[in-house]
């Protein structure tokens, strides 16, 4: 396999521990080859003011925040972890692992999904964010990005967390591009030890959510929902998963905090597309849920 030697100084510039600490249970998917394919079909390289985007690299952003959490955790001793890539999505290597953390994800082929649901099916914990598993790699000509949606049961790992796939993905177009925030509805779980730690059980986000199904805000295993800032839902609009398949555990973020991190630690530092926002914490809450969510995973 061929090594990135600008990833690695990026690695080590921001302090991060790449990978493979002896006896990890924690696998972060770096789809260096799938999702990298989907960033570079959808985002323009960084040419601000129009862009403050990395291009394809701008994928690197969501694997990157939660490698920075698990090695900077807010308490207790750093969490151990591998990065694997798109070829490593096996039996045989996912059985090495607890834990699977898909950070936007977008685009996995066919046989990554099966073999990622059988996995869980065995009792996998699964931790997926945004747009993770909701794009194949087969292509359609029709659509503007050329890649066929995944279409759920056998292809399409939202059918984990039940989203049939939705016709409005992301927020932005209910939205007028405002972001989104995210109620807690119930500290239980992931959400636990947010407890206290809320303006009224509000955990600030400030980008794009994805729209799953509605669901009653009492809806068992929904910990939070998506809250819009320039219009109101409908309906109420799950932003925290919390769900059983088989022998197997799934939490499911329809946002991605991690996004935040790594604009706030200015995740890859190399390359850098600085975008003039005071990022510094604004990614605090968020960080404590995520390490709350792979610490309960790691549990139980």
């Amino acid at each position: 396999m061929k090594f990135n030697i600008s990833f690695a100084v990026a690695v080590l510039a921001a302090g991060i521990e790449c990978g493979a600490l002896r006896g990890a249970e924690v696998a972060i998917l770096d789809s260096s080859i799938n999702t990298r394919a989907f960033f570079q079909a959808h985002y323009r390289n960084c040419s601000p003011p129009v862009s403050f985007f990395l291009g394809a690299d701008e994928y690197q952003r969501y694997f990157m925040g939660w490698t920075y959490v698990l090695s900077h955790p807010g308490s207790g001793s750093p969490i151990p972890y591998d990065l694997i890539h798109d070829a490593d999505v096996t039996d045989q290597t996912l059985s090495k692992y607890k834990l699977l953390i898909l950070s936007n994800t977008a685009s996995l082929s066919d046989d990554q999904d099966k073999t990622i649901q059988h996995w869980v099916g065995q009792g996998g914990r699964l931790l997926a964010t945004f747009g993770a598993g909701y794009k194949s790699t087969a292509t359609d000509p029709a659509l503007t990005d050329n890649l066929k949606p995944a279409e759920g049961h056998t292809s399409g790992l939202h059918d984990l967390w039940h989203d049939p796939l939705s016709t409005v993905f992301g927020s932005n177009p209910l939205n007028n591009g405002a972001g989104t925030d995210v109620q807690i509805t119930n500290y239980f779980g992931p959400t636990a030890a947010l407890a206290g730690k809320l303006g009224g059980n509000i955990l600030l986000y400030g980008a794009e959510s994805n729209i799953l199904i509605h669901r009653p805000e009492n809806f068992p295993g929904a910990l939070g929902f998506v809250v819009l800032k320039a219009a109101t839902l409908p309906h109420p609009e799950p932003a925290i998963l919390l769900e059983q398949h088989a022998q197997g555990l799934i939490v499911y973020y329809a946002f991605a905090p991690e996004y935040l991190v790594s604009k706030e630690f200015n995740l890859p530092a190399f390359p850098s597309c600085p975008d003039g926002q005071n990022w510094s914490g604004r990614s605090a809450e968020g960080r404590i849920l995520m390490e709350s969510t792979v610490r309960y995973l790691l549990a139980n």
